[in-house]
C-alpha cells in the first residue's frame, strides 16, 4: 500500500493525470510530420512555423501562473480549467478553416497544455512523501520520453490514412475521458497551499520579456539587435527587481538562496539547453553532413528516445540509494560525453558509434531530471510546492527553447564563413561546453537522499 500525503487518492486520480500529461506533451511534436500536409489544404505556408510558435509561447508564458493559481486555489480547480482550455484549442484547431484559425487555437492548447504539464508534477509532490517521489516523478519522465517517440509517428500515421483534423478530435476525446475520471476520482478536500494575490505588475513585465526574449533568440546578433537585447534584459531587471519588492511574488527569490534548490534551476536550465539542441540538430547533422537516409537516422534516434525514459525510471528508484549529487553528475556525464564525440565525428563513422553516444545523450537527459523537481519540492515550504515545481518547470522550458533557436542562430550565421561541417562542429562544441557548466552545476547539488534532505530542512526549521 502507497504512503501518500493524501489518504483518500485512487489510482485512478494518478492514471488521469499522467493521461492529461501524455496529450499535452505529444501535442508539442505531433505536428512536425503533419504539417506539411496541413499546409498544403489550409495554405498560408508563410505562416507554418507560427503554429509551432504559437503553442510554445503561450505554453511558456503560463506556467508560472498556473504554479501560482495552484497555491491560491488547489490543484483540483486548475487542472479542470487547464484541462477544459487545452479542450477548448483542440476543438478550434480540429474545425479551423484556415491556418490563422489554426494558429489561434494552438495558442489556447499552449495555455491549457501549461497547466497539463507542470499540474501533474505539484500534484505528485503533494500527494506522495520524499522518500517515494523520486520513483513516482520517474512516470513523468517516463511519459515526456514516450510522447516524444509517439508524437512524430502518430502525426505521420494520420495525416497518411486519415484526415490531420483527426490529431485533435483525439485529443477532444481523450481529453474529455481524461478530464471526467480526473473529476471523479481527484480528492475533493484539498488543503489550500497559499492564499497571496497573483502580482499582475509582474505578470505582464515577465510576459514582454519572456515574449521578446523567445522572439529575439530566433534573430542573429548583428547590428542593432544588440540593443535589443539590452531591452529584454532591461525587462528581465525590473521584473527580478518587482518580484523582490512585492508581498505576492509570481517568481519568489529567497529559495534561490538555497544551494540545492538554485543548483537545480540552473541544472534544469543548462541540461534542457543542450539536450534538446541536440535532438534538434543530431538527425540534421546525421542527414545533411553524414549522409544517413531517413531510415537511417530514425534507427539512430530510435535508442535514444528509448533510453530516456528508461534511464529515467531507473533513475527515479535509484534516487533514494545514490543520492541527488552522484545521479546529477552521471547523467551530466553521459551529456558531456555524447557533445564531446560529437564534434568528432565525420563522415564514414560507424553506425553502432553513432547508436552509442545517442543513446548517451538519452541516459543522460533521463538521468538528469529525476532529482531536479524532487530537489525542488524537498526543500521548499509546502505552500511553496506548486509556484516552486513550476519555476522549474519554466526554467527548463527556456532553457530547450533558448538552445534550439541560439544553437540555430549560430549554425545559420557560421556556415558561409566555414561551411557545413565547421558550422555543425561549433553548435557541438557550444553544447559540450554548456554540458560541462551542468557538470558543475551538478556539484552543487546534495550528496544525500530525497528523505534525508526533508529531515535536515525540517530541523533547520
Amino acid at each position: 500500500m502507497l504512503r501518500m500525503n493524501h489518504p483518500h487518492v485512487s489510482p485512478w486520480a494518478l492514471a488521469s493525470l499522467l493521461l492529461m500529461l501524455f496529450l499535452a506533451a505529444i501535442d508539442t511534436t505531433i505536428l512536425s510530420t503533419a504539417m506539411p500536409r496541413i499546409v498544403g489544404l489550409l495554405g498560408g505556408a508563410e505562416l507554418y512555423h507560427w503554429a509551432f510558435t504559437a503553442f510554445m509561447l503561450s505554453s511558456t508564458l503560463a506556467l508560472p501562473f498556473f504554479g501560482r493559481l495552484a497555491d491560491q486555489v488547489g490543484i483540483r480547480r486548475c487542472m479542470l480549467g487547464a484541462g477544459a482550455v487545452f479542450i477548448a484549442g483542440s476543438a478550434l484547431c480540429m474545425l479551423a478553416p484556415d491556418m490563422l484559425s489554426l494558429i489561434l487555437g494552438r495558442a489556447l492548447q499552449g495555455l491549457g497544455a501549461a497547466g497539463l504539464q507542470g499540474l501533474p508534477m505539484i500534484a505528485f509532490g503533494v500527494l506522495f512523501p520524499p522518500e517515494q517521489r523520486g520513483a513516482r516523478q520517474s512516470l513523468i519522465s517516463m511519459v515526456w520520453g514516450f510522447s516524444s517517440l509517439a508524437g512524430p509517428a502518430s502525426g505521420g500515421l494520420i495525416v497518411s490514412y486519415l484526415s490531420w483534423r483527426w490529431i485533435f478530435a483525439l485529443n477532444v476525446g481523450l481529453g474529455l475521458v481524461a478530464l471526467l475520471i480526473f473529476w471523479l476520482s481527484y480528492p475533493k478536500q484539498e488543503v489550500q497551499l497559499g492564499s497571496q494575490k497573483l502580482d499582475l505588475i509582474g505578470s505582464l513585465l515577465l510576459t514582454a520579456a519572456l515574449t521578446s526574449l523567445l522572439l529575439l533568440s530566433t534573430l542573429s546578433l548583428a547590428g542593432s539587435q544588440y540593443l535589443l537585447w539590452l531591452g529584454v534584459a532591461a525587462l528581465l531587471g525590473a521584473f527580478v527587481w518587482r518580484q523582490g519588492h512585492t508581498g505576492s511574488p509570481l517568481i519568489p527569490l529567497h529559495p534561490f538562496a538555497n544551494q540545492t534548490y538554485a543548483a537545480a534551476c540552473l541544472l534544469g536550465f543548462v541540461s534542457n539547453f543542450v539536450g534538446f539542441a541536440a535532438l534538434t540538430y543530431v538527425p540534421f547533422y546525421l542527414q545533411e553532413l553524414l549522409h544517413q537516409s531517413p531510415e537511417a537516422s530514425g534507427l539512430v534516434m530510435t535508442p535514444m528516445m528509448l533510453a530516456w525514459p528508461i534511464a529515467s525510471a531507473a533513475g527515479g528508484f535509484a534516487l533514494n540509494r545514490m543520492g541527488f549529487r552522484k545521479l546529477s553528475l552521471l547523467g551530466c556525464a553521459l551529456l558531456a560525453l555524447s557533445m564531446g564525440a560529437w564534434t568528432t565525428i565525420a563522415a564514414g563513422y560507424a553506425l553502432p558509434g553513432l547508436v552509442l553516444w545517442c543513446m548517451c545523450l538519452g541516459a543522460g537527459m533521463g538521468l538528469v531530471t529525476p532529482p531536479l523537481l524532487i530537489a525542488v519540492q524537498t526543500v521548499v515550504a509546502r505552500h511553496e510546492i506548486g509556484v516552486a515545481s513550476s519555476t522549474l518547470v519554466l526554467l527548463r522550458q527556456i532553457g530547450a527553447t533558448l538552445g534550439i533557436s541560439l544553437m540555430g542562430t549560430l549554425q545559420v550565421q557560421t556556415l558561409a564563413g566555414v561551411g557545413l561541417q565547421s558550422s555543425l562542429m561549433l553548435v557541438f562544441a557550444c553544447l559540450a561546453g554548456f554540458a560541462v557548466l551542468a557538470l558543475i552545476a551538478a556539484i552543487a547539488m546534495p550528496p544525500y537522499s530525497p528523505a534525508q534532505v526533508a529531515t535536515s530542512t525540517h530541523q533547520q526549521a
